[in-house]
């Protein structure tokens, strides 16, 4: 009989750590610690998970990661456009090196640091991609960059991609609240359950490249992509 996968002890303290210090030890560093132990089976379940995401084929295929964008192409996006949306949240939340990053180098070194030896191809591209989405997602969906609005995303993504980072957010931030701040409890419930019931009704916005999308009218996307009312903003 085979073996049933199990989760590494030394893994489980430093689950625990994030569990206890969430704001110091984040789910980023978690992401990477888990894949030194994974159980392959775990690992192939979500490559399987990934594969099966119809819209996913044409970008895994192409590994696009787009160059940075700047504020002036974003200042030329005429008002009710995703680019002058995108540049409103990006001001207001103080965000601007996000903006400027080079995700394209920030692959190649994250590839070359051996954090993710493990961590297969289309995984691995996902993973920096999503970043590099991440604020278009919180554009397009209405949620803003509130506690309220980082569980509900969390909880988006995981309705629409089965992702471990996903998932280790949503199992860390359940296990601080039921250990240890069970007065968060319904707030973050809330915000799951939102986040969860209003990505499995939209469709996939993992696997568009919405830096193409700048001058499109943002209603006319949340209409294509089925984002039928603005989530709850806290």
């Amino acid at each position: 009989m085979r073996a049933k996968a199990t989760i590494d002890e030394a893994f489980a303290g430093k689950f625990l750590k994030s569990v206890n210090t969430p704001l110091d030890y984040g789910v980023y560093h978690l992401f990477h610690d888990w894949w030194a132990e994974a159980p392959q089976e775990a690992i192939d379940a979500y490559s399987r998970e990934l594969a099966a995401i119809a819209e996913a084929q044409p970008l895994l295929q192409e590994r696009f990661i787009s160059e940075p964008l700047s504020l002036e192409r974003l200042a030329a996006c005429a008002p009710g456009t995703l680019g002058h949306a995108y540049r409103a949240f990006i001001l207001e939340n103080k965000l601007e090196q996000n903006l400027g990053r080079n995700y394209r180098l920030f692959n190649e070194e994250l590839s070359q640091s051996g954090k993710l030896d493990r961590l297969p191809p289309d995984l691995s591209y996902m993973m920096v991609r999503g970043f590099q989405i991440h604020d278009f997602l919180h554009v397009l969906t209405g949620y803003e960059a509130t506690h309220y609005g980082e569980l509900a995303l969390a909880a988006f993504y995981l309705a629409q991609l089965r992702f471990p980072y996903h998932a280790m957010r949503v199992a860390v931030t359940t296990a601080h609240m039921a250990f240890l701040r069970p007065g968060m409890i319904t707030e973050a419930m809330d915000a799951f359950v939102d986040g969860w019931s209003y990505g499995r009704s939209a469709r996939n916005l993992n696997f568009e490249r919405w830096e193409d999308e700048l001058d499109t009218p943002l209603e006319v996307l949340r209409a294509r992509m089925n984002l039928v009312r603005h989530a709850r903003a806290a």
